[in-house]
């Protein structure tokens, strides 16, 4: 970009805050706009004062305080979303945030002729067996009466209407499926996935709390990944009007990644685990047994290449949070 004027919406989260110190770190200029509903203030309190940015305590919803936000900014960069859920929770707020956010989104952007980056999900792979996942492949979606799926269709919806923007009124878009990231902000709920909660039991002296008999697996990065394939999606003229994985293709077990959490932080306690039947949590929900992703289209049309390992990323995140219990 030309310019370094942009609106990070969600700012508050984990990937928020961190790409928002690594922009002003570059020069950006940022104006960050969080309901803090599901961020936290704490995230980005050490920024509130730097003369490059603005904080707008404001709902995607509203669209007059998004496009007030939005003006001036060369780029969009869309993080702002309500998770996954279980069938105890409420599916609208998840459907009506994350489709009618994005659509507003996307007409400010329209607007104003403003770029915009969306970060959708690997969730919206689904059930596909497919493996790595790739971004021109067939997806596989759940039972439609299963709760736990609107957070996939709502972000499913929202890649369609950012390509139709995009084919059908030139607006600027790059979609990102992001695979899951953690940081030491991450939020320690299974919002923020396993990972996170499993280090804070660990270090609680807890029982880990494992979904199944945690033979599913994922493929987990640190967050200043998916900061440095996104800030690459915005300065890419190649990836507009394109869908791109972005995250860390190493692939362990829940299983193996609670006895690794265990193994790094050294408590010198027993490892304790606790399994919970998936049916007891997310009913008739089936898990997704296996999730990796193909990142072959990131590294040729970004350079994107994920440098943190997985041991690394854990250990990095045990260190601060011991830090915080201190």
């Amino acid at each position: 970009m030309s310019s370094k004027n942009v609106l990070i919406t969600g700012v508050a989260g984990m990937i928020g805050s961190h790409l928002l110190d690594d922009l002003l770190e570059r020069g950006y200029t940022v104006t960050g706009m969080d309901d803090l509903s599901y961020g936290s203030e704490a995230n980005i309190v050490h920024r509130k004062t730097h003369p490059r940015f603005r904080f707008l305590n404001a709902n995607v919803l509203d669209i007059d305080k998004l496009k007030s936000a939005a003006e001036g900014s060369q780029c969009i960069v869309h993080l702002a979303a309500l998770k996954k859920i279980s069938e105890k929770e409420e599916a609208y707020p998840t459907l009506s945030v994350n489709a009618t956010g994005t659509e507003n989104v996307l007409k400010v952007a329209r607007e104003l002729d403003i770029k915009v980056v969306f970060a959708s999900t690997s969730d919206v792979y689904g059930m596909s067996p497919d493996l790595p996942l790739n971004e021109d492949g067939d997806l596989l979606i759940g039972p439609s009466m299963i709760k736990r799926w609107s957070y996939a269709v709502s972000k499913l919806y929202g890649e369609q209407m950012a390509n139709a923007y995009y084919r059908d009124f030139g607006v600027p878009v790059v979609i990102l499926r992001y695979f899951g990231a953690f940081s030491p902000r991450s939020n320690f709920s299974w919002s923020g996935g396993h990972i996170p909660i499993f280090i804070q039991q660990v270090l609680k002296d807890e029982a880990i709390t494992i979904h199944g008999d945690g033979s599913q697996t994922r493929s987990m990065g640190f967050v200043s990944d998916l900061v440095e394939g996104t800030r690459l999606a915005m300065e890419s003229d190649l990836a507009i009007g394109e869908i791109i994985n972005l995250g860390n293709d190493e692939e362990l077990s829940v299983l193996d990644s609670a006895k690794l959490i265990h193994s790094i932080a050294g408590t010198g306690k027993e490892l304790k685990l606790k399994f919970i039947p998936m049916a007891d949590i997310f009913g008739k929900y089936k898990d997704i047994m296996r999730r990796i992703p193909d990142l072959s289209k990131a590294k040729r049309l970004l350079g994107y290449s994920p440098q943190v390992s997985m041991q690394e990323a854990i250990r990095l995140t045990i260190h601060e949070a011991k830090k915080g219990m201190a």
